[in-house]
């Protein structure tokens, strides 16, 4: 009796198998491309350059034509100290000048009147020669007060704070009427016209972004408003806290969206020189002792069905997973409806789900 029952029952197995109705899935092709890599950091928009201007001199202002977000040019005047007394002392230094120059014109006039005389012996030579010392000391002089205006003059020029570069005020410290020594900073200058971009990037990933990485920022300001960037250095010194580095990009505004301070997220994307096989995420099944499968689909005779592979992970990325071992590039993975699927067990396919480079 026993010899009778199991061939009677796998044959009813079989016959069930047979008849199952395809199950419906949703497939998608494993390619086999050069990996692109995604890695996504927090990044600050800074100034090019950012100063906080002294002044160069000590005084009391007298007047500050800027304010806090006043839009300034490279050499516009923000601030003067006031010059009375630096102004009378030049005036008084000029009249010296003066001076000077008419005494020098004497002195040569008096040289050359016995110049002739001299050399022909009607003049004596030792008085010829007092006058012509005289006149080198008249012009020493000369030369002396001249310097001595050009240093009244510079010091003038130093009760006016000028911009060294064009840009924004971004803050002010002080007030008209208010006294200044020698290097109080007066406003902060922020440079609104060349912008970049710094991120920190954790050591592990600081080698893999060099000048090849294409590179992509979204604002915090302005999500959605995706924009074009490139690295502009990297600085290879490790901050000795977070453990990061420098990365520095340049970024493509033309609608000057960007303001210093703002935050954004930059998304760094480079690609592999190996092709590597990868499929889209959904087709991967996991289970709880850390291994995976992937079903394929094949054909067998005049139906599809279903095959298990278990397959080897690389890296996971956006979407899709990278697959070492187990699987081929051109393969049709099941993404949808590989819950509970059983080995060939009948399938039929839907549309195409995305494929592993989506």
């Amino acid at each position: 009796m026993c010899w009778m029952r199991v061939p009677l029952f796998l044959t009813i197995a079989a016959v069930a198998a047979a008849e199952d109705p395809p199950r419906p899935v949703t497939t998608a092709t494993a390619v086999s491309a050069p990996l692109e890599r995604q890695l996504e950091l927090t990044g600050t928009v800074t100034a090019h350059r950012r100063a906080s201007l002294s002044s160069r001199t000590g005084g009391l202002i007298g007047k500050i034509q800027v304010d806090a977000g006043s839009e300034v040019t490279a050499g516009q005047v923000l601030m003067e100290l006031d010059t009375e007394l630096a102004g009378l002392t030049l005036e008084r230094i000029s009249i010296e000048l003066e001076q000077a120059e008419l005494e020098l014109a004497e002195a040569l006039r008096k040289v050359e009147e016995v110049r002739d005389l001299t050399r022909r012996g009607g003049f004596p030579r030792s008085e010829a020669e007092s006058r012509e010392t005289a006149a080198k000391v008249r012009e020493s002089e000369v030369r002396r007060l001249q310097v001595q205006k050009k240093e009244q003059q510079e010091i003038i020029g130093r009760h006016q704070l000028v911009a060294p570069f064009a840009g924004v005020i971004g803050r002010k410290f002080a007030e008209e009427g208010e006294w200044v020594e020698t290097g109080t900073p007066v406003v902060e200058l922020v440079e609104t016209g060349d912008l970049r971009l710094d991120v920190q990037a954790p050591q592990e990933a600081f080698a893999r972004l060099d000048g090849e990485v294409r590179a992509t920022a979204v604002l915090d300001a302005w999500p959605g408003r995706e924009l074009d960037a490139r690295i502009l250095v990297r600085v290879p010194v490790k901050d000795p806290v977070s453990r990061t580095f420098l990365v520095r990009l340049e970024m493509t505004d033309p609608e000057d969206l960007a303001s210093p301070g703002m935050s954004a997220r930059v998304v760094f994307h480079s690609r592999g020189k190996v092709p590597t096989v990868q499929v889209p995420r959904d087709a991967v099944v996991r289970f709880p002792d850390g291994t995976a499968k992937v079903w394929t689909i094949e054909r067998e005779g005049d139906r599809d069905v279903a095959r298990s592979r278990p397959v080897k992970l690389g890296v996971e990325l956006i979407g899709k997973i990278e697959v070492l071992e187990g699987v081929a590039g051109g393969a049709t993975v099941v993404v949808r409806g590989n819950e509970g699927l059983r080995e060939g067990q009948p399938v039929s396919k839907l549309d195409d789900g995305p494929s592993g480079d989506s």
